[in-house]
């Protein structure tokens, strides 16, 4: 657990204290998924909230039918579909483990009931939401490189997305083909 929380406190702008993690560990179950089990569905309505604790999750939506993925989750990311959690509309996105999964799962109840009765754990939460809107800014910064430099950054910065990430997913949320991501792998890989 120790890792776990180091990696959630790194998830909000407001330290993890010990009363908000133990309200996070005695106020959820643990659940578990297999490889490219969803956890929330596109069109379902599900509104809680899930915290990875071991795997590697992706979120993308269809357009016409092709997949478009839009984030991946480490452990200690707080995952939800925002659609079902603040407005309970179906959801857009599918949010499945890429890899065996663990999360722990709080229900939206319960989780508005913490936020209510803790300032602490709301002000965590907000926090949240603030490095969140942090990383899309920054995603936002680093796809606007060439497909060479993203890859690169991407192989660098987050490598065990390659590890558990099927090609054809690295390769949507790089915005390229799978047949692109291969080449440059190959001229990386023919410069050593």
């Amino acid at each position: 657990m120790t890792e776990f929380r180091q990696m959630l406190s790194e998830e909000s702008d407001h330290p993890l204290s010990d009363p908000i993690f133990d309200a996070i560990v005695e106020n959820s179950d643990t659940r578990t998924y297999a490889r490219g089990e969803a956890i929330i569905e596109i069109g379902q309505t599900d509104p809680d909230v899930y915290i990875i604790t071991e795997g590697v999750v992706r979120g993308y939506m269809l357009s016409d039918g092709v997949e478009q993925n839009k984030f991946f989750g480490l452990p200690g990311t707080l995952i939800t579909s925002m659609y079902c959690f603040s407005m309970n509309e179906p959801s857009v996105l599918r949010i499945e483990a890429c890899c065996p999964t663990r999360v722990l799962h709080l229900s939206r109840q319960t989780f508005t009931e913490l936020q209510r009765a803790d300032v602490d754990f709301a002000m965590w939460v907000t926090g949240v939401f603030s490095r969140r809107e942090y990383f899309a800014e920054k995603k936002s910064k680093i796809m606007s490189g060439d497909a060479r430099w993203r890859y690169t950054w991407l192989k660098n910065c987050r490598p065990e997305l390659l590890k558990y990430v099927s090609n054809k997913a690295i390769a949507s949320y790089l915005g390229i083909t799978e047949v692109h991501l291969s080449r440059i792998r190959r001229t990386i890989m023919s410069e050593k």
